[in-house]
């Protein structure tokens, strides 16, 4: 690595003692210079931007204001907030009126997650004010005992202020307690860790003097404000150094990756935070487009920092050539990815790789090393066993690291805090690493969790769930991280030992059901199935001294390909057990399907029942379109329509539909609105009814998640199919889904979900199956407010060919809200074929879209519009469970307290308002959908189903 070069900016940066330095610097030294912000309700480019010297200002009145509540100085302040501008705000107000802040993390939707979770930090922190928007303190408001004041109000308060530009309410010592962060809790309860002026100012200077910074940089963040990487690495140490920062609410990045390209193009942006998985995103989203090569001017870029998860080589190496190719001058672009490490208790980045032209020098692994500490931080291999005795270069073994901005302790917690030194203050980050010719690689993790894309999960959380499944002998399971070559993000494995004798002639059946048991319960609590799961047994299972497993060992045993012989085994059982109800596909027709079943999950012809579910093989939205698309070339038929594959999933099943096609040429099959997308499990059937496109594919992903749990079907919108007319009124289509339900489920109780305008019909189905005697202990409006019509009668053609346009995914949000305007004045052939050029050529083959399909999809669409235009919502039902994303216009905050909140005049008891990841039309997307569903099985349960 060449020697770094202190910009002159930096001269003065060794003045700060305390934050409170900090910012005065800032305001002092660069009032013009700008902290700008995209929040969650920005739907276009608009950035809301405030200079240094408005923000000192600002928060100085602030502090004064919060003085007014009268807390003694060093009372613990709980900030919790969603913007990175209010968290900002409030977090300076707290320290310069003498308060410590302490950023809470997004809640738990689980009620009784949450009220744990809260008592725990009540009693951690003796009391504590909390400061939060209306939505949060709607999360908390049945917890008893919480000093609760909203953000809008001492906004208000601070505006009768305008104290001295230098006003603050005490004279810190750099030793003193600073901003407090919540661990994950991932292994637990939360720890509290506590940074001091000094930790934070330390890593400060050290990451702004590795990256390079002066007061010209330009930084991009969208890491949120609760994680020290939003608030510590991309925000005070850019500050520190008189750097302009844009801060980016995290969907709006992931939502849309163009939007990142656009911003580094109009801000100049110099260096920005993107774990592996979103380095991996964009490749998949961008190296194909080729319309947009040469678009943008990215030379401004410098480097890229990433952490979180290993980063993988040949990513790394596709995004940089991706970048050059969507450059106008791509010999000007020397992308950097900085591969790092760096923890709550570091200050966030402590140790970086050497930046490497990734294409022009190959990595020499399939993970980018980590590199060397910055400036004050050391690093050093131990035996983990002892946790002082050191490794020889190039031995794995416990990473340590010493430094200024290692953490003063966890609040509170002296165990905790003197487990993780040891002697010369050594901090034991609980990772296992290999340090090499002065270059740190991670190769494991002692710490209990497992990180998948970005996210920490909980390993003991999972054992003890998966110690309740039948056939899983007692403390003889374990799961371990594991991470497969070339795998985007982080994997496990599950090792257990059956309470059965895997030679019994009853093993294939045990065995199976087993399996299928551990993949469910892994799939619904950490969002994957594990790459493996090995029975050993349980004489071969060895425990320590203290009677645990060794994941350890257990994870080196797999890789030596010791444990080779029981995957072989288990293998060998589940396909006996397939075996035992497998009907070979006889005739044609089902040879044939079977054969594009087998192409599309990379199964041998062989291995495929004419009794296998195209679903619970692994199936998706995407491998529908698929299907239909190879199954429509096969048999030379115009169209196999998806709904019909939806409807007919098994190989048998859907041979007979089309042989029904071939032998009439069309079929024009009643309407029936219940399409069955996950038909296992024995708990209550959850009805979904479409969003306002009609369609029901954006369902799909979210059913596979209950396999084995409970039915899930959707309702679909009457027109799609030839020969079935559009719905004329609500009521027509009410009367029609309910009837339809009642004869897919005769009794209660229901539970009735509605995306956007689904939610509105969901509601009014759920009243109507209550007048015909049923129970009904579950309606769930998804993001829509019970009055719709002021909308309705906003939408026309061209809104709903605009609108379809961007749900389908032909244009993007931006697109179709620059052609509105445009669209308007051309007749409906013209719009058609504006949206049908602009469409990228590889989604209308997926859709099989062509403009006549389009133009019928749009008036599907737009009878829907009608049929609510005159709607007004009256009467109630039982309960209601309101899942709010971010809306189409507006913030978020506006959008629950005055629209959705008005579900409340419509349930009989009291309704709960439950905060989801995502934008209103990305909230059912594939980023989304795992914390999704994990939120809505929540809300199922609390409401007794």
């Amino acid at each position: 690595m060449p020697p770094v070069t202190v910009s002159p900016t930096a001269d003065f940066v060794a003045a700060p003692n305390t934050l409170h330095d900090v910012i005065a610097q800032a305001a002092d030294r660069y009032p013009l210079h700008e902290l700008s912000f995209i929040s969650s309700s920005a739907h276009d480019s608009s950035i809301k931007t405030k200079t240094f010297s408005s923000f000192n200002q600002e928060v100085r009145n602030l502090a004064r204001a919060m003085l007014e509540w009268g807390k003694p100085r060093g009372s613990i302040i709980v900030v919790y907030l969603t913007e990175h501008e209010d968290n900002m705000t409030a977090v300076w107000a707290c320290l310069l009126a003498g308060y410590l802040p302490c950023l809470q993390p997004m809640l738990s939707a689980q009620e009784a997650h949450r009220a744990g979770h809260v008592a725990h930090i009540n009693k951690l922190f003796g009391s504590a004010t909390w400061v939060t928007s209306e939505l949060g303190a709607a999360q908390i408001s049945s917890i008893p005992a919480l000093e609760v004041h909203l953000f809008s109000v001492l906004k208000s308060s601070g505006e009768k202020f305008a104290v001295a530009a230098d006003w603050i309410a005490y004279e810190p010592k750099p030793d003193d307690d600073a901003i407090l962060f919540l661990t994950s809790g991932s292994t637990g309860f939360s720890k509290a860790v506590v940074h001091t002026h000094r930790t934070i100012l330390a890593a400060s200077r050290a990451q702004g003097q590795s990256y390079r910074l002066t007061s010209e940089s330009q930084i991009l963040n969208w890491v949120g404000f609760d994680h020290v990487a939003g608030s510590l690495e991309f925000h005070v140490t850019p500050l520190l150094y008189g750097a302009s920062q844009l801060h980016v609410y995290p969907s709006a990045i992931l939502a849309d990756p163009l939007r990142l390209l656009r911003l580094i193009d109009e801000k100049s942006i110099e260096l920005f935070f993107a774990p592996n998985f979103l380095i991996s995103k964009l490749v998949r989203d961008l190296e194909r487009r080729t319309d947009l090569f040469g678009c943008f001017n990215l030379s401004s870029i410098k480097r890229i920092n990433s952490g979180g998860e290993a980063n993988v080589s040949k990513t790394a190496r596709a995004f940089v050539a991706t970048m050059r190719k969507l450059s106008k001058n791509p010999s000007a672009v020397s992308v950097m990815i900085a591969s790092g490490f760096g923890m709550t208790e570091t200050c966030a980045g402590c140790i970086y790789n050497c930046l490497v032209d990734t294409l022009a020098v190959e990595p020499p692994r399939e993970f980018l090393d980590l590199g060397s500490p910055i400036s004050g931080c050391e690093m050093r291999i131990v035996d983990p066993a002892d946790g002082v005795t050191l490794r020889p270069d190039g031995e794995s073994g416990e990473l340590q690291i010493r430094g200024q901005m290692v953490f003063a302790r966890y609040y509170n917690n002296p165990e905790a805090t003197s487990s993780s030194f040891v002697e010369g203050s050594w901090f034991r980050t609980g990772d296992i690493g290999i340090i090499e010719n002065g270059v740190m690689r991670l190769s494991g993790r002692i710490k209990e969790t497992i990180i998948i894309y970005g996210v920490s999960y909980g390993i003991p959380e999972l054992e003890t769930n998966l110690q309740t499944v039948e056939g899983v002998t007692h403390s003889f399971l374990a799961a371990a991280p594991y991470r497969s070559p070339s795998q985007e993000t982080e994997g496990f494995i599950i090792f257990y030992s059956p309470t059965f004798d895997l030679n019994g002639p009853d093993a294939p059946t045990k065995l199976f059901a087993t399996h299928r048991a551990i993949r469910d319960i892994c799939a619904k609590m950490i969002t994957q199935q594990p790459h493996f799961v090995v029975p050993i047994p349980v004489n071969q299972m060895e425990k320590s001294t203290l009677g645990k497993l060794s994941r350890a060992r257990l994870i080196n045993l797999f890789k030596q390909g010791q444990l080779a012989k029981y995957i072989a085994r288990a293998e060998e059982l589940i396909s006996e057990a397939r075996s035992a109800t497998f009907v070979a596909p006889s005739t044609d027709t089902e040879k044939a399907i079977a054969k594009i079943y087998a192409g599309i999950f990379n199964l041998a012809e062989s291995e495929v029942s004419a009794s296998d579910n195209f679903f619970e093989l692994g199936g998706n939205s995407i491998d529908i379109i698929r299907l239909k698309r190879y199954g429509e070339a096969h048999f030379n038929l115009p169209e196999i329509s998806t709904m019909q594959i939806i409807s007919h999933p098994f190989v048998s099943s859907l041979a007979n539909y089309v042989n029904a096609l071939l032998s009439k040429g069309s079929q024009a099959n009643e309407y029936d609105p219940v399409v069955p997308l996950q038909l296992t499990g024995n708990k209550t059937p959850v009805f979904f009814v479409h969003p306002g496109v009609g369609e029901v594919l954006v369902f799909v992903n979210l059913a596979k998640y209950f396999q084995n749990e409970r039915p899930i079907y959707a309702l679909r919108a009457r027109g799609f199919e030839p020969g079935h007319p559009l719905f004329t009124s609500m009521d027509e289509m009410i009367s029609c889904y309910a009837a339809a339900i009642k004869r897919t489920q005769a009794t209660g109780p229901y539970a009735i979900a509605g995306y956007s305008y689904g939610g509105v019909v969901a509601f009014e189905v759920a009243k109507r199956l209550e007048a015909m005697g049923g129970e009904v202990k579950f309606v769930a409006p998804i993001n829509i407010p019970p009055h719709i019509s002021d909308r309705m009668h906003e939408i026309d053609w061209t809104d709903g060919m605009l609108n379809l346009s961007y749900f389908l995914g032909l244009l993007s949000k931006r697109e179709a809200e620059a052609l509105m305007p445009v669209m308007r004045p051309l007749t409906k052939k013209e719009q058609l074929e504006v949206v049908w050029k602009k469409s990228p050529h590889q989604r209308l083959v997926e859709l099989q879209l062509t403009t006549e399909k389009l133009d019928h999809w749009v008036n599907i669409a737009v009878s829907l519009v009608l049929c609510g235009k005159d709607y007004i919502p009256s009467g109630s039902v039982s309960t209601v469970d309101v899942f709010c994303a971010i809306p189409l216009r507006g913030t978020k905050t506006e959008w629950v307290n005055n629209r959705l909140k008005a579900w409340s005049n419509f349930s009989r008891i009291d309704s709960a308002y439950i905060d989801v990841p995502g934008e209103h039309y990305t909230l059912m997307n594939i980023e989304n959908i795992p914390q999704f569903q994990k939120i809505f099985r929540d809300r199922l349960e609390a409401r007794g189903l």
